[in-house]
């Protein structure tokens, strides 16, 4: 029997050092039970100094005591709460500086919006919301190999928003492409999951259940006769809105763009120039940067509602907006949510009004994005020319083809 000393104890986690950088090395068996792997190794991102070593060696220590505590149940095997400690950074000597993820990232993220590459409120919507929330725990560390491989081990064990997440590692690689580009890192280590990452794949019944994205006629008609004769004053204030969605098929942010100035009743046209970002709240281009004239004819469900929106505004200038809240402020998404989907206020849930009619068992539910695949649809579905349906809702036939056409399930094939 041997004494049960301290100095007689093993250890499980060391401090080692590979081509001058700092690491910790685990013993086989916490690699085992908190990796899945034989032999784990985590880099530092310091190089072999007095300083950066003293600083390892707290890590270490801190590691060493929560791994012995009950066998590791105050153990992070991500290093989070070990790595906030702070240190001197020292590099090593003629080496580059291993910039954080969030330095790269911030430098990345402002060069696309000034080459106008994204808008400003795809940055804030996407770039720093969606991804940044994916990479929280991540974006003050050095971005290192080690890092890298953490990152991409915990994105792609996640079961979903897999396409955010491959969207992510193309954003990551051309990030550090960037940054080779400028000098401040060596090596794009997401190249090779930017090719490979593939979302998971859904069933057939699960893609067909999906791709039900457009209402029929008669619950378009349905959806905007309920806001044209609901009781609640905001909701029959934008029943036009509505109603001029589901005919025009424009985007949302575009309708509340429209202007006086971009209605032309005589010639019977809308332009469609502008854009407004409720993310931003901010007027900004199209999302194609073309400006588009949609033609109507004079006695249309279009034209007539439109006509109904000039008599109701007679003393409204060229610069007035078409859609307004009932205070006279602009719409925007969250307003159009509110009166679609439901809306939270005081701790209590409030309807709109498809939210009600699903629950009547009247329809199923769809976005309000929906107004645009419905257009779009029975538009097609009922022989518009798919090159000029493209032309003035802004898209590609392409596009329509494949994000757009909903099937008309009620018809066959031709007997030729």
């Amino acid at each position: 029997m041997y004494s049960k000393q301290e100095s007689s104890k093993q250890t499980d986690v060391r401090l080692g050092v590979d081509k001058g950088s700092l690491r910790l090395q685990f013993n086989s068996r916490v690699s085992q039970q908190f990796y899945g792997k034989r032999q784990k190794y985590i880099g530092l991102g310091r190089s072999d100094t007095n300083d950066n070593r003293n600083w390892a060696e707290g890590i270490t220590r801190r590691i060493q005591k929560d791994i012995d505590y009950q066998n590791g149940i105050n153990f992070d095997p991500t290093l989070n709460k070990y790595l906030e400690l702070k240190s001197n950074v020292v590099n090593l000597p003629g080496s580059l500086p291993i910039p954080t993820l969030k330095e790269l990232w911030e430098e990345y993220v402002n060069w696309k919006v000034d080459t106008k590459q994204i808008s400003n409120g795809t940055r804030i919507g996407r770039y720093e919301g969606s991804f940044v929330y994916l990479l929280k725990n991540y974006l003050n560390k050095p971005l290192t190999e080690e890092l890298a491989q953490t990152i991409i081990d915990d994105l792609c064990a996640r079961r979903t928003n897999s396409d955010s997440i491959g969207k992510l590692f193309s954003a990551l690689s051309s990030m550090s492409q960037r940054a080779i580009n400028n000098g401040t890192l060596k090596k794009d280590y997401f190249a090779e999951i930017k090719k490979f990452y593939k979302p998971q794949k859904k069933s057939k019944q699960l893609q067909e259940e999906e791709d039900c994205r457009a209402y029929t006629i008669k619950e378009r008609n349905l959806i905007i006769n309920s806001f044209y004769s609901s009781q609640k004053p905001s909701f029959r204030q934008l029943a036009e809105l509505i109603e001029f969605l589901f005919l025009t098929g424009c985007r949302p942010g575009e309708a509340f763009a429209l202007e006086w100035r971009h209605i032309n009743l005589d010639k019977g046209w809308i332009r469609f120039e502008d854009a407004y970002s409720s993310v931003s709240k901010e007027i900004k281009e199209t999302k194609t940067n073309v400006i588009r004239i949609f033609k109507f004819k004079k006695n249309s469900r279009l034209a007539m509602l439109i006509d109904r929106l000039n008599t109701a505004n007679k003393n409204c200038s060229g610069t007035d907006l078409l859609f307004t809240k009932l205070n006279g402020k602009r719409v925007s998404l969250d307003t159009l949510a509110g009166v679609w989907d439901k809306k939270y206020s005081e701790g209590r849930v409030y309807n709109g009004i498809v939210t009600t009619l699903v629950n009547e068992g009247k329809l199923q539910y769809l976005k309000p994005y929906s107004t645009r695949h419905t257009f779009i649809s029975i538009q097609a579905n009922n022989g518009t020319d798919l090159a000029l349906l493209a032309d003035v809702c802004g898209t590609s036939v392409d596009k329509i083809m494949k994000h757009y056409l909903q099937p008309d399930k009620q018809r066959e094939l031709a007997d030729i």
